[in-house]
């Protein structure tokens, strides 16, 4: 239907192309997925989505934090091995508090030992079970070989 006196482009057709030509008709351009984007779509696949605030809030979030970056992805990289609460859980736990150590201890302050009576450590680690497995109980650390591995790698 043309309208009397108006350009073609405010015909029915012409609107969606002029609509097209100035960017509204496009859909938004995603911007490519980097490394923490692709493990935290994987988590998401399996980790109880009434906690995905406090991932976000207490995890995902500090990937726009550059000296958290590294720590970050070694800690979701560990967390995606969902299959290993199965297997060699005490390994699994080392690995764990050890990652988690790392992230919220960047300038590692704490020793091992200290690390392990820290009670905001402690609970850190407790909430990760629940945030990214919906399980109340952590698995259990054996302090001794946690100790270990720690003088071993240090």
């Amino acid at each position: 239907m043309a309208f009397m006196g108006l350009p073609s482009v405010f015909q029915e057709e012409g609107v969606g192309r002029m609509l097209r030509f100035f960017g509204k008709g496009r859909g938004k351009k995603e911007k490519p997925k980097d490394e923490v984007d692709l493990l935290i779509e994987r988590i998401e696949k399996f980790a109880p989505e009434k906690h995905r605030h406090e991932r976000e809030m207490y995890y995902y979030n500090y990937r726009i934090m550059p000296s958290y970056l590294k720590p970050l992805l070694a800690l979701l990289t560990a967390l995606c091995q969902k299959e290993r609460l199965g297997g060699d859980q005490s390994a699994f736990a080392e690995d764990l508090f050890f990652l988690l150590k790392a992230f919220y201890d960047l300038k590692d302050r704490l020793s091992m030992e200290e690390a392990l009576k820290d009670e905001g450590l402690m609970r850190k680690y407790r909430e990760l079970f629940l945030y990214f497995y919906d399980k109340r109980e952590m698995l259990p650390l054996n302090r001794e070989r946690l100790l270990e591995s720690y003088l071993r790698f240090k």
